[in-house]
């Protein structure tokens, strides 16, 4: 486990609009350049992955940050077809997926218990509420913003990247 306690980064949501959000916490950095997927020795570039995980004992938490008002409204100049909305929920599953098998490669006796969409704080919930699709939010994924996450995760007290 000290292997992974080297990728403990604070938790960030990408620079977008100008506006960098970090949470009050760390999390194991997983995807990019200074994730622990980058340090492994197999590629795993083709997969989609989420951006951090958490592992309290041998439980497992994925945590992908996303802008989603900025996905959906922004990088559209037009309202959004329905297919490009699947496009971009379909995508998060796929990387919670793929998160979870490449995570059991990694270390097989850890057990998936909770997934997180964290969106940036200053996303409209009614914004969400429009697009969000009815069998996403039927998904076993909770929803909270950055500021939230926190709170979440500091319910955990057996946390891998616990301050």
């Amino acid at each position: 486990m000290d292997n992974f306690k080297k990728f403990c980064k604070q938790i960030k949501q990408a620079p977008n609009r100008g506006v960098e959000e970090n949470a009050e916490c760390s999390a194991i950095k997983f995807d990019d350049d200074d994730g622990l997927v980058a340090s492994l020795t197999e590629n795993y570039a083709d997969q989609c992955r989420v951006d951090y995980v958490e592992i309290i004992e041998n439980g497992l938490i994925l945590i992908e940050m996303k802008d989603l008002q900025s996905k959906i409204l922004e990088n559209f100049e037009r309202r959004p077809t329905q297919e490009e909305l699947s496009g971009i929920f379909d995508n998060m599953i796929k990387k919670f997926k793929h998160s979870i098998t490449l995570m059991a490669e990694i270390k097989p006796d850890l057990i998936p218990i909770t997934n997180y969409l964290v969106w940036k704080n200053d996303t409209e919930t009614n914004l969400m509420d429009k697009y969000l699709p009815k069998e996403f939010k039927d998904r076993p994924y909770q929803i909270c913003r950055t500021n939230e996450i926190f709170a979440k995760l500091s319910t955990l007290g057996t946390r891998l990247c616990q301050e």
